[in-house]
């Protein structure tokens, strides 16, 4: 999850660039309403006809549970329903993630908008063996040729590294936590760490338009 520094205005950026005067926006594959990044623009999705919706989703979030279940392989939403998408840190416990995206694209509108986070070099963090928010297998890592590959179809694409092959290996080593924690860190970190395609980095941000 990004918090803070350089990481968190790329993913700002283009989080604002996909709702932008968008009236409905499907949030797939979610545990909650407005988990993980979403958090502080809570009060903006709501404004957009925002619907979070999860693999057999649980019902302990109280106000905050999903407003309905999907299978991201087989939705049941109508062609064209929904003029933006979110789908963040959902491909890797995909078994098929090409028919994912074919699932993602036919529920956009013609210029519907994508956004998109999946993991590349990081650790497994699947939960048991089964398709539930409350475990769940992880079985790919994503390249930027792969999803290049994956998401051929659209019209657009632009695709972005998260972090930077410093700040990488920090989380490999568990210390990425400490990043946010204390702004100079931050800051050296921003400012010597570049992000760049076909370098290391922990996550990739797509951005789509049908």
């Amino acid at each position: 999850m990004v918090i803070n520094g350089l990481p968190f205005t790329l993913f700002e950026r283009y989080l604002l660039k996909t709702i932008e005067n968008t009236h409905n926006i499907l949030d797939i594959g979610t545990s909650h309403k407005f988990a993980k990044e979403l958090k502080p623009y809570e009060a903006l999705l709501k404004e957009r006809g925002y619907v979070a919706a999860g693999y057999q989703p649980s019902l302990t979030y109280g106000e905050y549970n999903c407003d309905c279940h999907q299978d991201i392989e087989k939705m049941s939403f109508m062609d064209n329903a929904f003029e933006s998408i979110l789908c963040l840190e959902v491909l890797e416990h995909v078994k098929n993630p090409f028919q994912a995206v074919h699932e993602l694209k036919r529920v956009l509108t013609k210029e519907g908008r994508l956004l998109l986070s999946v993991p590349f070099l990081t650790q497994y963090h699947g939960k048991g063996n089964h398709h539930s928010h409350e475990s769940y297998p992880d079985f790919w890592r994503f390249t930027h040729e792969g999803l290049r590959e994956l998401f051929q179809d659209f019209h657009h694409i632009e695709i972005v590294p998260l972090d930077g092959p410093i700040e990488f290996r920090l989380k490999q080593f568990y210390l990425g936590k400490y990043i946010d924690r204390f702004g100079l860190l931050r800051w050296f970190v921003d400012a010597i760490d570049t992000p760049r395609l076909g370098k290391a980095t922990s996550r990739h941000l797509l951005f789509g338009i049908k």
